[in-house]
C-alpha cells in the first residue's frame, strides 16, 4: 500500500509561518500559508498554540512562555474533549494534504491528478474535524465547494472567525472577473462565503450524532470528496469517523465519492501494537473490515516539533495521505 515512489519532497512554492497576535491580553497564534499562483496571496489562521510539525526547519516558528498560556475557556463545553482541544492547532497532516491535494508534481499519478483537476475545478467537499480551518479553506480558495465541520465549538470560535477573517484578505486581492458565478452553491446556501476561486461555509458535526440529525439532505447528499487531516490520533475516535464516513458515502452514492484521509504515524512505546493510539496498520485495518479499499497518495517523513508549557523537543516520523474508496 505505502510505495517508495509515492514519497512526495517539499513543494517549492508552499511557505508556511508563524507569528503572534495579542487582544485583550490574550496571546494567539496567526499561522499563515500562500495559494499558489502569481499573487501569493497568505491565508490566514487564529489558532491557540503554536503548530506541530506543519513547519519546514527554515520557517519562522513561535514559542510561546509559560505566561502565553491561557486557561481553556472552552473546557466545560458541552462534548469537549481532548479531541477537540487538539483542535485549536495546526498538525502536520494539514500541511501534506495541502500539497498533495494543490501543489502538483510531474511524478504525480493519473488518479491524483485527477483528484487535483476536480478539487481546483468545483468539487463539492466536505470537511470532517476541520479545526481550525486550514486545509477546508484552502481548498476552497483554489476552486472547490467546501462544507467545513467540527465539534460546535471549534466552529464558533475558530473556524467560523477564519472564514471571515480570509474573506477580506481574499476580498483584498481578489481577480474574479464580473463574468464569473457568484451566486452561492446551492447546497450550502444561503449562507456560503465566496473565497477565492470556490465558495466555502461551516456547521457543526458530532460523529457520535445520527448525520441525519446535524445536516440537510442537500448537504450528506452533495459530496464528490471526503476529506480529514489528522483527526484520528486516538484508537477509540476511528470508528465513530468511519461510521460518519460511511453514512456520507451512502448518502452521496450516485456520486461516487471518496475519503481523502492524512495520517500521522505517532510514537508510542508498544508500537503498531498500541490500545490508545491509532496506528497506519489500525486504519488499514478497520478500512478493510468494511469492505473497502485504501491507497497511498502521498507520504513523507517529517520531524515534529513540539511546544509543551515552552518546552520543545524534536520527533521523527511519518505523515501520509490516503484515498479510500468504497
Amino acid at each position: 500500500i505505502i510505495e517508495k515512489h509515492q514519497r512526495r519532497f517539499q513543494s517549492d512554492g508552499l511557505k508556511c509561518s508563524e507569528s503572534t497576535e495579542k487582544e485583550d491580553a490574550l496571546t494567539s497564534v496567526i499561522f499563515h500559508c500562500n495559494l499558489p499562483g502569481p499573487l501569493n496571496t497568505e491565508l490566514e489562521f487564529n489558532c491557540r498554540e503554536p503548530s506541530c510539525g506543519a513547519l519546514e526547519a527554515k520557517e519562522k516558528a513561535v514559542k510561546l512562555t509559560v505566561e502565553d498560556y491561557a486557561v481553556d475557556p472552552n473546557f466545560f463545553d458541552e462534548g469537549y474533549a481532548l479531541a477537540g482541544a487538539t483542535g485549536f492547532k495546526v498538525w502536520t497532516g494539514s500541511r501534506l494534504m495541502i500539497e498533495t491535494l494543490a501543489w502538483p508534481q510531474n511524478e504525480d499519478c493519473e488518479g491524483l491528478k485527477e483528484i487535483q483537476r476536480r478539487i481546483s475545478s468545483g468539487a463539492r467537499l466536505i470537511e470532517l474535524g476541520s479545526g481550525v480551518g486550514v486545509v477546508g479553506t484552502y481548498l476552497s480558495a483554489i476552486g472547490s465547494q467546501v462544507l467545513l465541520t467540527d465539534l460546535s465549538t471549534l466552529v464558533e470560535n475558530a473556524i467560523e472567525p477564519n472564514l471571515v477573517r480570509n474573506e477580506k484578505i481574499m476580498a483584498s486581492t481578489s481577480t474574479i472577473s464580473s463574468s464569473d458565478e457568484y451566486s452561492c452553491p446551492w447546497w450550502i446556501a444561503p449562507d456560503g462565503i465566496r473565497l477565492g476561486k470556490g465558495w466555502a461555509n461551516c456547521t457543526p458535526l458530532d460523529w457520535t450524532v445520527p448525520l441525519d440529525e446535524q445536516l440537510t439532505k442537500d448537504q450528506s447528499s452533495s459530496i464528490d470528496f471526503i476529506i480529514a487531516s489528522d483527526v484520528v490520533f486516538l484508537a477509540s475516535m476511528m470508528n465513530s469517523l468511519l461510521h460518519t464516513v460511511d453514512t456520507i458515502f451512502n448518502a452521496s452514492a450516485s456520486n461516487n465519492p471518496s475519503f481523502i484521509l492524512s495520517f500521522q504515524r505517532r510514537d508510542a512505546k508498544d508500537g503498531e501494537g498500541s490500545a490508545a493510539f491509532t496506528t497506519v496498520d489500525g486504519v488499514i485495518a478497520a478500512v478493510e473490515l468494511r469492505g473497502w479499499s485504501l491507497g497511498c497518495l502521498a507520504w513523507r517523513p517529517v520531524t515534529v516539533r513540539k511546544e509543551t508549557e515552552g518546552e520543545v523537543t524534536d520527533e521523527l516520523s511519518e505523515v501520509f495521505v490516503f484515498e479510500i474508496k468504497p
